[in-house]
């Protein structure tokens, strides 16, 4: 009889072990990156650079040069009415009605287009006005940046000088996911033409390579839902089952040792 409940009891402690064995490499499973891409393996990717589409309420910076000093002057007035209606050096202001007013050239439609789209309409402006000869424009996105939420180690807006930022580039400012993020269902969320769209991908797999996805656009943002073990943190009974199995195993084993 003893001996049989001896055995019982070590079947049921290996059983504790071997549970909180497999919930460990399930769980570091799922910390993984890129789990569907074979090891050992190479593969060509075409990359294709995504270009930032001008939206609503973006800072421009717009730089016309010309032939002429004075015109060139003059066009870039620090002056120059932004898109409130309002003079500043700082940049232009695309309105709630999608356009900028530039000294001398007046109302242009800026949203929707990319910066090499408006510089051209710019210049064909100049020339069908007559403003100028050989107008070299040269436009930027002043106010780009990111916002990463949820789950990372380092919340924030993260701004990107060079106009540019791709998904790893965002995750890595943020420090990273932490241990609680789902990693299998992350949410982007971005204005598309007035329409705010969501995508939900997930970084165990090469989803986010995905041309759409990896190329951010300006104030693109970024969310990292918690997993349930962010949940259970907050759970007291799932506090103290750890403590629980701790407590039966050693009482598991001094027990046994009586009992022989």
């Amino acid at each position: 009889m003893k001996k049989t409940t001896t055995y019982s009891l070590l079947i049921l402690l290996f059983a504790i072990i071997s549970l909180s064995s497999l919930n460990s490499c399930v769980n570091a499973k799922k910390l993984t990156y890129f789990n569907n891409i074979v090891r050992d393996s190479t593969s060509i990717v075409p990359v294709n650079k995504l270009e930032t589409i001008i939206a609503k309420n973006d800072l421009l910076s717009i730089n016309i040069s010309t032939p002429d000093v004075a015109t060139t002057s003059m066009l870039n007035s620090q002056f120059a009415v932004n898109g409130d209606g309002q003079g500043g050096a700082s940049g232009y202001l695309v309105d709630e009605k999608g356009v900028v007013k530039l000294p001398l050239i007046g109302v242009v439609n800026a949203a929707g287009l990319t910066k090499s789209q408006l510089a051209t309409t710019i210049t064909n402006v100049i020339l069908s006005k007559k403003i100028a000869i050989d107008p070299i424009v040269n436009i930027r996105i002043i106010n780009f940046k990111i916002t990463v939420l949820g789950e990372v180690t380092h919340p924030g807006v993260f701004p990107a000088p060079n106009e540019r930022m791709t998904l790893p580039e965002a995750l890595g400012m943020a420090g990273d996911l932490s241990p609680y993020g789902k990693r299998n269902n992350v949410l982007l969320i971005r204005e598309v033409e007035g329409k705010r769209i969501y995508k939900r991908f997930s970084l165990n797999k090469d989803q986010l390579f995905d041309q759409e996805i990896y190329n951010l656009q300006n104030q693109d943002i970024i969310y990292v839902e918690p997993n349930n073990a962010r949940a259970a943190t907050g759970d007291r009974t799932t506090q103290l089952l750890p403590v629980f199995f701790s407590v039966v195993s050693l009482l598991l084993v001094i027990y046994t040792q009586f009992i022989r």
